[in-house]
């Protein structure tokens, strides 16, 4: 065997064993590094839907507006209601003057007076105000449009109350506990952190839900983590996936 030879063999022997090096060097720091979960992003929304039937008179407010609770954002015509409340009005006035004067029942004033309230109740539905602070994230309607009571008008959501769940394995809750602070990162922009903290635990196992990629997963029984995050530049938007281990410092 020639030097050549030698040298050959001896620099593939090396390459080798440092390949092994590697190898078991890689395997120990995936071993050892957190399991990495991934939840959906999500915040609260609330849907803003008619009381009573009417046209829509005005709208004072667009997609993507921000409002606070009590704001006015629709009014509607309530004719009817209007031409109603009258009629109701005078009905009452003369339901006082003969109950006073003995000439009506107590019960006879009594269904008067509900009908009154009744329709005062309705009156004040015919402004229809934001129930949360939020912004305004879908405008289902348009001025002119009939409504008929429940009919969906807008949808509402809170960008800083947002929160993802997590589904983690039986073997992960003992590491878990509500008001647990974690770290939360966007796979699009790894060097930005976002703190959160575990606000439920699921009591019961359930199986993964249908929107995990592959067959095996969504075969495993896990259990949900609620977390909610801190957004205080909104950067945080609903529907996007948001990473975490978990895990705090200490038990990284």
């Amino acid at each position: 065997m020639t030097n050549r030879h030698k040298k050959i063999i001896y620099i593939c022997g090396v390459a080798a064993v440092l390949a092994i090096i590697i190898f078991i060097i890689v395997r120990y720091i995936i071993s050892h590094r957190p399991f990495v979960y991934a939840g959906t992003l999500e915040t609260t929304k609330v849907i803003v839907s008619a009381r009573v039937a009417s046209d829509i008179s005005r709208i004072t407010v667009s997609e993507g507006d921000t409002v606070s609770t009590g704001d006015v954002i629709m009014e509607l015509s309530c004719d009817t209601y209007k031409i109603l409340a009258r009629q109701i009005d005078n009905d009452y006035e003369r339901a006082i003057a003969l109950l006073d004067k003995g000439h009506l029942s107590q019960a006879e004033y009594d269904v008067l007076a509900r009908n009154k309230q009744d329709n005062d109740l309705k009156l004040t539905w015919c402004q229809v105000s934001a129930p949360i602070d939020g912004m305004i994230t879908n405008k289902f309607r348009e001025v002119g449009e009939i409504v008929a009571p429940g009919a969906a008008m807008f949808s509402i959501s809170n960008p800083y109350d947002i929160w993802a769940y997590f589904y983690v394995p039986y073997e992960m809750l003992h590491k878990l506990g509500v008001g647990q602070s974690v770290i939360g990162t966007l796979p699009e922009a790894p060097d930005m952190s976002f703190p959160g903290s575990i606000i439920k635990i699921s009591e019961e196992a359930e199986f993964t839900p249908k929107n995990v990629q592959t067959r095996e997963e969504r075969t495993r029984l896990v259990y949900g983590v609620k977390v909610q995050f801190e957004n205080p530049d909104l950067i945080l938007k609903s529907g996007m996936t948001i990473e975490s281990t978990l895990l705090n410092e200490q038990q990284n």
